[in-house]
């Protein structure tokens, strides 16, 4: 098994120590990933890096939905309603923007603290670009209205990093406590292809 299968073996083990049960199905390639709270499922059409990513993330979101409940559900239809009169009040889009990235990036704060709780704090950098750039391609989307095609804005992202364009914050280990996972809407992952 490789190390990069390992780790999302590992990483899908510890997730279900948590109640949530983990699948792979095959889905269009845009889509990586679904979740409901109770499940993650990832497209293995993916490379094992990425799907590794989503399924952290996924996870993230999970315990926030699990244990925040009001607010996530708060944080996302709040970006759908503000992101529809954004003409009309581009004040309450840009703060709905701010805290829909604040959610994500605490997705990602327990997402690299469950990847350094499994033994695999070398994969916290990568997450953290991987994850930086999906968070940047999503703020264009709820922009814009379009999701920028993922295959050439992260290599352009990875390019930026690279020629130190582009600081990558790092995200900050938040702890994720057991907690029961609670039923919620399917949230589909995406990411634009073409």
């Amino acid at each position: 098994m490789s190390t990069s299968k390992a780790i999302f073996e590992t990483l899908a083990e510890a997730i279900r120590g948590y109640g949530v049960e983990v699948r792979l199905k095959d889905m269009d390639i845009e889509k990586p990933g679904e979740f409901d709270g109770l499940s993650i499922t990832i497209n293995p059409k993916h490379d094992v890096e990425s799907a590794t990513y989503y399924l952290a993330h996924s996870f993230g979101s999970i315990f926030q939905w699990s244990t925040r409940h009001e607010y996530a559900g708060r944080v996302f239809s709040e970006i759908r309603d503000a992101r529809k009169e954004r003409s009309k009040d581009p004040g309450r889009f840009e703060q709905a923007l701010g805290q829909y990235r604040q959610f994500e990036e605490t997705s990602s704060d327990h997402a690299v603290w469950m990847l350094g709780r499994i033994g695999h704090a070398e994969s916290i950098e990568p997450y953290t670009v991987f994850f930086r750039a999906d968070l940047e391609a999503m703020t264009q989307f709820h922009k814009t209205g379009k999701e920028p095609p993922w295959p050439e804005f992260f290599a352009e992202w990875r390019r930026k990093v690279a020629a130190g364009e582009v600081r990558v914050e790092p995200f900050h280990a938040k702890p994720v406590d057991p907690f029961q996972p609670v039923k919620i809407a399917p949230q589909e992952v995406l990411q634009e292809q073409d």
